[in-house]
């Protein structure tokens, strides 16, 4: 059950880095500049939304921005946890921020990218995607029947976009991943796969890292949005669960590491990174 808090503030002894995005950076390598806590102290102080919260936060110059299933996106003030601005989105939002260069991205329940002004709350462009759902399947979980395909009830997050080199990537339920100029919003390119993609993107070297539910793992250049590479996870024919749906890559030299999701397991993955190789580890 998730509890209506947002956020716990922990009393340590540092000065938070930043974390402008999920997973901390662009590759999602989850390394930060600053020393991590030698002790940790009490509850500095809490803040509560009106719905669940299934999102990470992101801070950046004192604002803690983070998004709740209530259809908020918040601001918060870091020190003093007093609400800088709210911005209401139609639905739940179930998609991470990222910050950079004065706006805030998210990926709405509804399939679009939405660029919020960091200092206002006021929405700056969206940036709609061809149509948004869940991943769905026969005998999904093994439920029944078999005849029929049932939407996974687990497939709750929605793609957390990644900022780099100028550009907002993101996967969509249509099935793609889109590049849009972080600026304007204006579409740069869209990748199809054959399936659900909400997954979240890890971008190094100039290369966009990302899973889908058709069951690979992709190597997109950034910059044309072709494919450099892919690599075919295994499946479950019964069970339908051992995709790449809730791939969440993380990019470091020649090599990707990968989660692979099961209702019953979790499997760390890789896969060597070079230009036309695809061997998995």
């Amino acid at each position: 059950m998730f509890k209506r808090l947002l956020l716990l503030l922990l009393a340590v002894p540092i000065v938070a880095s930043a974390q402008a995005m999920f997973h901390g950076n662009a590759a999602h390598t989850g390394v930060y500049d600053s020393p991590g806590p030698k002790q940790f102290g009490s509850v500095k102080w809490a803040f509560k939304t009106g719905g669940p919260v299934v999102s990470s936060p992101a801070i950046l110059d004192g604002v803690v921005y983070i998004a709740s299933m209530d259809g908020y996106l918040y601001a918060i003030d870091q020190e003093s946890a007093k609400e800088k601005w709210k911005y209401k989105s139609r639905m739940p939002i179930a998609s991470s921020p990222a910050v950079s260069g004065g706006l805030v991205y998210f990926v709405s329940s509804a399939g679009a990218l939405a660029a919020i002004d960091a200092a206002t709350g006021q929405p700056r462009w969206v940036l709609p995607t061809e149509y948004e759902r869940k991943f769905e399947a026969k005998n999904l979980h093994g439920l029944q029947s078999e005849a029929q395909t049932i939407p996974d009830a687990w497939d709750v997050f929605m793609s957390s976009p990644t900022v780099a080199n100028g550009k907002v990537f993101f996967g969509s339920g249509d099935g793609n991943v889109y590049a849009a100029d972080a600026q304007t919003g204006v579409l740069q390119w869209k990748f199809a796969t054959k399936d659900v993609v909400h997954a979240s993107p890890a971008v190094a070297n100039n290369t966009v890292y990302i899973g889908s539910w058709d069951s690979y793992l992709y190597a997109i250049d950034a910059d044309s949005g072709q494919e450099k590479w892919s690599f075919k996870a295994g499946e479950d024919p019964k069970v339908w669960t051992r995709r790449l749906a809730g791939c969440d890559s993380t990019s470091m030299p020649r090599r990707t590491f990968f989660l692979l999701r099961h209702w019953q397991a979790t499997w760390l993955m890789s896969a060597i990174t070079t230009a036309g190789s695809t061997q998995s580890t």
